[in-house]
């Protein structure tokens, strides 16, 4: 089958709800990533590689990440990310995952919730005023 390239749509062969979306149309769920220098060079010298990214459709229509620094560093190379795009009230598939975005305030049981979670361990300023992510990145390391 052949890839699209097209922002946006799905990509054949890719599986079932991947897309190749542009990351600048991808907001982010933290305030900075780290480690970015050696996924970026491997980008620059490779392209897309590894898993797709979860990516949520938002209530507002737009989508959040999960996985900021992939997103970060295809902003800085640019090239689309492969992304899994879930939607807001999709549970979540397995423990592995709750897991991984449970914090203090609460476990989720959604793609959605994640986000939320996520969003609501930055700083007052980032989660007070982009309750859904934020397109601008503060820090990359």
């Amino acid at each position: 089958m052949k890839e699209t390239t097209i922002v946006g749509e799905k990509a054949s062969g890719l599986g079932k709800n991947i897309e190749n979306v542009n990351p600048s149309e991808i907001r982010f769920s933290q305030t900075s990533v780290n480690g970015s220098d050696e996924i970026i060079a491997s980008m620059k010298a490779n392209g897309w590689k590894g898993d797709p990214i979860d990516v949520v459709r938002m209530p507002d229509g737009s989508l959040t990440t999960l996985d900021n620094t992939r997103v970060a560093a295809a902003r800085e190379v640019g090239i689309d990310v492969q992304a899994n795009v879930r939607s807001f009230d999709t549970p979540l598939p397995d423990q592995a995952t709750i897991d991984r975005f449970t914090t203090k305030k609460g476990v989720p049981k959604t793609w959605g919730e994640a986000i939320e979670l996520r969003v609501g361990k930055q700083k007052a300023d980032f989660r007070n005023n982009n309750p859904m992510g934020s397109f601008d990145l503060e820090k990359m390391k």
